[in-house]
């Protein structure tokens, strides 16, 4: 075996196995649609590295509502997706549960936004959906918690 080819494995043996043996800790997240008349809140179920599923409890405010039902809705959302068991849904059955009629309407229809917690780091993604994918190219917004700021 060649050096470079031993301090390949020594790497991998030492810095890689330990991280992925690690059990993912559980992160915030909720995603927000906003339509012409309401805003629908989604509760986003994480694991680090793993990705997030969509889930219950989903809340409905109207597109005029006060900051008060705003938050209420959004910090109910956020922190229920700080738990470890949540229901898995299909695709059919969430957007159901959105009272949409398809995903496709839904997107062509509203604005999104994802926000996520990683230990003291608040990020937020706003995406665009462009050709039947969502854009999050210019979403690298994120808060840190103690600087009072959102850096881009």
């Amino acid at each position: 075996m060649k050096k470079w080819q031993e301090i390949l494995v020594w790497i991998k043996v030492k810095l890689i196995k330990p991280r992925m043996t690690k059990e993912p800790k559980t992160q915030r997240g909720c995603g927000i649609y906003r339509t012409t008349k309401q805003y629908i809140f989604l509760t986003g179920y994480g694991k680090t590295g793993l990705g997030y599923s969509m889930s219950y409890p989903i809340k409905f405010a109207p597109i005029d509502c006060d900051d008060v039902e705003f938050n209420n809705a959004f910090g109910e959302v956020f922190i229920a997706s700080n738990r470890d068991k949540y229901e898995e849904l299909t695709s059919a059955q969430l957007i159901k549960a959105m009272k949409q009629s398809s995903w496709r309407q839904l997107h062509n229809q509203s604005t999104y936004v994802f926000v996520r917690q990683n230990d003291a780091e608040i990020t937020i993604l706003p995406a665009q959906y462009k050709k039947n994918e969502w854009d999050y190219e210019h979403s690298n917004s994120s808060y840190k918690r103690g600087t009072n700021s959102i850096t881009q």
